[in-house]
């Protein structure tokens, strides 16, 4: 966590946050969603307070001011952060707010230092009473002018106009490095913050063991507990990374947002053209808070979100690693949105309609799906009272006219200004293909959502055009994808990736068709399908959250001759922590299992580790990591620490590692990690010992 962001967890909430958006009116009151007329902030509170505490302490502010001014207070909300000294507290109506904070601050109430507790409205400098308060010690009185600047700037973002090689930068990082260079800051990446922090954190448990040895055994230490393969000097054995196949226009899967593409407004030389005089002064007021006087121009756009909210939405163009296709379905809703009545969805104040686009699409199918997420037309979850944020009379007709530009006629094709788009377009014969793209949308939806943040992967679809599905090729298989289907972002990528799974799998398979592979986090099936029609394995049972994929998953078994009725597959739409120990108690145990898992970037549930490292049939697990810098190392550490009463299972060691890279221009990399079950005396250090007692033997 870098010091910005820990002074950002430190400080209580502003008071009003100001909307970047053009359209954002400001008026006398507060948001809905903001309740800040109905907030306290209560300084110098206790650093550890705990909840039953502070609970006595509310109540006794209630009850007092209750007595004292026969005013009932109710309060709705309470939030302390911990190790900070103050609290909010929310109330159920304004008409509270002045007589709690007078009770609180006329009560004489210190905190355990005999400092004084404050109470004032958020970012409120006086009380109500104009009497000076003195603020928390880390007021921007105290603050140098970088410090307040910043502080200010996170309260206020300022509008900008972010250039295309500040997108680049941004979601593309490593844009300006050749391939070689990358696949070398990668490796090192893998071998730095995967691999040394996984042994660390191994070795740290140990230590840990160590001392409660040492003080059961009366300070006397019998063995090393420490594993000899941690002690190696290269203690995990990594394979040179596996560079991409396809290095530009790869990705089968973006999602854009919904927002306005910020430009300068120019003036007759084509030169951005400037506030005039009165304006200029008026935000120039204080000079660390304004970053450009130039006129920002905000057009109804879909795009990245590479600057947050104050940069605006990115078209998707300068980036290398997004299909044409993307490209030419953001200029036709960009079409479409400069002459709608319905305004795009602000997360800032939950306000607007339409939110985000997903499009899914196969090169080699030619295939495309659409997937159109929006609020509800008659206002979001911050929609005004007055009927302003009502759009439903309108919703109707903008939905079909989207639909008819985007199925109607084949998709424009896109210009493109990355770096090197002219000689990878006539590397690939693209130079003269016409102006009509060679995909087209075969699948449109759209998703209403209420929420505050995303839809998850099971909330309905309307399905408005074309398939249910788009199919995509990869090995020797052929696969479905629904809306809510997790599928790889890169399908050259993948196929390299599933690959290297087979291999390691075939390793220990001595018989395939008796052996049992559980696929955990299966997704719609991709690895488990694969390695069976690859051969490496017999049977599969699959385990994923997502019911549309687990839905995909039984029809791409059956469409590459795997029926589920011959008891070869089967597919369980589950959390995996809740059916791995059922799944496990229910094979039999003469028949040998290997295990692949491929979890989202949080990994895995520590259930599930302890259901792997139980079922003692289970020798090998075959790791594939979207997160080999985060996740992988917790979940890594738990399957090769000792046992434990929560893990009973012998531990697994680390016996291969193979990074793969799926995403050229990133920082990103995939990780398959192989795991292959420790014998007992391995854990015990005795191998070695037992191995040379039978050569001795041997040799008499």
């Amino acid at each position: 966590m870098n010091p910005s962001e820990t002074n950002i967890a430190a400080d209580p909430p502003a008071a009003d946050a100001k909307s970047s958006d053009a359209t954002t009116t400001t008026t006398s009151g507060t948001s809905d969603l903001n309740h800040s007329n109905r907030k306290i902030v209560v300084y110098n509170i206790d650093k550890f307070l705990k909840p039953k505490p502070l609970s006595k302490l509310l109540t006794n502010w209630i009850d007092t001011c209750k007595e004292q001014t026969n005013h009932i207070i109710k309060i709705s909300k309470t939030k302390k952060p911990p190790n900070n000294t103050w609290v909010v507290i929310t109330l159920d109506d304004e008409s509270m707010v002045k007589p709690l904070m007078n009770t609180i601050n006329n009560g004489n109430y210190k905190n355990k230092k005999g400092t004084a507790i404050v109470a004032q409205r958020p970012n409120d400098g006086e009380h109500e009473d104009g009497d000076e308060r003195k603020k928390r010690t880390n007021d921007d009185s105290n603050l140098d002018d970088n410090s307040r600047a910043a502080k200010r700037q996170r309260r206020d973002p300022v509008d900008c106009v972010k250039t295309e090689d500040e997108v680049r930068d941004k979601l593309t990082p490593y844009w300006k490095m050749t391939y070689e260079e990358q696949l070398d800051a990668k490796t090192k990446m893998m071998v730095n913050k995967c691999f040394q922090r996984i042994i660390g954190e191994i070795k740290k448990k140990f230590q840990v063991l160590h001392r409660e040895m040492q003080k059961g055994n009366g300070g006397h230490k019998d063995i090393d507990p420490l594993y000899k393969w941690v002690k190696r000097k290269n203690a995990i054995d990594m394979s040179p990374i596996l560079g991409a196949p396809k290095r530009v226009k790869y990705r089968n899967k973006c999602e854009l947002t919904f927002g306005f593409r910020h430009s300068y407004e120019l003036d007759e030389n084509g030169l951005p053209k400037a506030l005039d005089q009165q304006q200029n002064t008026a935000q120039t007021a204080d000079e660390d808070t304004v970053a450009q006087n130039n006129i920002i121009i905000k057009t109804p756009a879909v795009g990245f979100m590479a600057g947050g909210w104050a940069g605006g939405v990115s078209d998707p163009h300068c980036l290398a690693n997004i299909p044409d296709i993307v490209c030419s379905v953001a200029d036709v809703i960009n079409e479409c949105l400069q002459t709608s009545p319905i305004p795009p969805y602000n997360a800032l104040n939950h306000r607007g309609v339409w939110r985000t686009v997903t499009i899914r699409s196969s090169e080699r199918t030619k295939q495309c799906m659409v997937i159109i997420v929006h609020a509800p037309p008659s206002g979001g979850a911050g929609k005004r009272e007055d009927g302003s944020d009502d759009f439903s009379e309108y919703f109707e007709g903008e939905k079909q006219r989207m639909i008819q530009m985007l199925t109607e006629s084949p998709l424009p094709r896109p210009i493109r200004f990355y770096p090197g788009h002219e000689e990878h377009d006539t590397q690939n014969g693209n130079k003269d293909m016409g102006k009509w793209n060679d995909s087209k949308v075969t699948s449109l939806f759209f998703q209403e959502f209420e929420g505050l943040s995303n839809p998850p992967p099971q909330h309905p679809v309307q399905h408005l055009h074309g398939n249910k599905c788009i199919e995509e090729k990869l090995l020797q298989c052929e696969f479905q994808i629904s809306p809510g289907a997790f599928f790889q972002v890169t399908t050259e990528g993948a196929e390299q990736l599933y690959t290297v799974v087979v291999e390691k799998i075939k390793e220990v398979a001595q018989n395939p068709k008796d052996t049992l592979l559980f696929d955990v986090c299966c997704g719609t099936g991709t690895i488990g399908i694969t390695c069976m029609k690859e051969g490496a394995v017999g049977k599969v049972i699959g385990i994923d959250v997502s019911e549309p994929a687990i839905q995909d998953a039984i029809e791409n078994a059956k469409r590459n001759g795997y029926s589920g009725s011959d008891d070869v597959t089967r597919f369980v739409a589950s959390r995996a922590e809740l059916v791995m120990q059922r799944e496990t108690q229910n094979v039999d145990r003469d028949i040998p299992m290997v295990a692949v898992v491929d979890p989202a970037r949080d990994g895995l549930h520590q259930d599930v580790i302890k259901n792997l490292r139980n079922q003692s049939a289970l020798q090998r697990i075959v790791y594939v990591s979207c997160n080999p810098t985060g996740s992988l190392v917790k979940d890594a550490t738990l399957l090769c620490t000792p046992c434990t009463k929560k893990y009973r299972g012998l531990p697994f060691k680390i016996t291969s590692a193979h990074p793969v890279d799926m995403f050229p221009l990133t920082d990103h990399c995939e990780m398959v990690m192989v795991f292959d079950r420790m014998s007992q005396q391995e854990c015990d250090g005795t191998e070695n010992n037992e191995q040379n007692s039978t050569d001795s033997i041997n040799k008499k």
